[in-house]
């Protein structure tokens, strides 16, 4: 987002705007202006949006007019959690890229990697499968994290009762809380379809263990995957 950074000197707001400001992010600064340029150089993602840019800054949205600068308001990332509706489908690739574990230190794979089989079978034909149920989180209209479950001869596979988990939140979102909301969303969505437990695959030394063992959790088996890495698969009952 270039623009927005080539005309950093243009970016104002009110007086009410930077009082609102203040207030909503619980900011000590009396500068609101200056907190946001440094918010816009130093962000996590920066998106336009029709008219408005949205950036993302430890854990604040600010949003900003494209055409004026004017710095509209800003506040904590909280998005909305709703059920996955089927055009959502669309975000599903990039969702399955993102959920891939890469350890510190490791090259990210090519992107090319979620059309093996073994992967893809994840999100493919997504909402004709037993179990294919899905949430969405959604900040200033972009779906920005998911989580789905579904039924299929995959790394989580435990019987054909059991939906497999799959959870993925793009990286300026990480952190806020959001895949904790994401999963207790689907958590209920599966009891509401009648379903008595969710499984899912995670590699050993994936930091990831601890969230999940948090939200219920527990390791009922350890296996290799196809490449040789070592997953606990977990069960969690609802």
């Amino acid at each position: 987002m270039n623009n927005l950074i080539d005309n950093l000197n243009k970016l104002r707001t009110t007086e009410l705007g930077a009082i609102r400001i203040r207030k909503n992010l619980d900011l000590s600064t009396s500068d609101v202006v200056e907190w946001c340029k440094e918010a816009v150089v130093q962000a996590d993602l920066i998106m336009r949006l029709g008219k408005n840019y949205y950036v993302y800054y430890k854990g604040a949205a600010i949003t900003i007019n494209a055409y004026s600068y004017t710095i509209i308001t800003a506040h904590r990332i909280n998005p909305k959690i709703r059920v996955m509706q089927k055009s959502d489908n669309t975000y599903l690739n990039e969702f399955l890229y993102q959920a891939i574990f890469i350890p510190v230190g490791a090259e990210p794979p090519a992107r090319s990697i979620i059309n093996a089989p073994e992967i893809f079978v994840y999100i493919e034909d997504f909402g004709n499968k037993a179990g294919d149920l899905g949430v969405v989180a959604e900040q200033n209209g972009q779906v920005i994290g998911a989580a789905w479950t579904r039924i299929i001869p995959a790394y989580g596979h435990v019987d054909t009762t059991t939906p497999e988990l799959a959870i993925s939140i793009f990286p300026g979102f990480r952190g806020y809380g959001v895949g904790a909301r994401l999963m207790k969303k689907l958590f209920q969505l599966l009891k509401d379809n009648g379903y008595k437990q969710t499984s899912l695959s995670v590699q050993k030394d994936n930091p990831a263990v601890r969230f999940y063992q948090r939200l219920g959790y527990e390791i009922a088996d350890e296996k290799l995957d196809h490449v040789g890495n070592e997953d606990y698969l977990m069960i969690k009952k609802l």
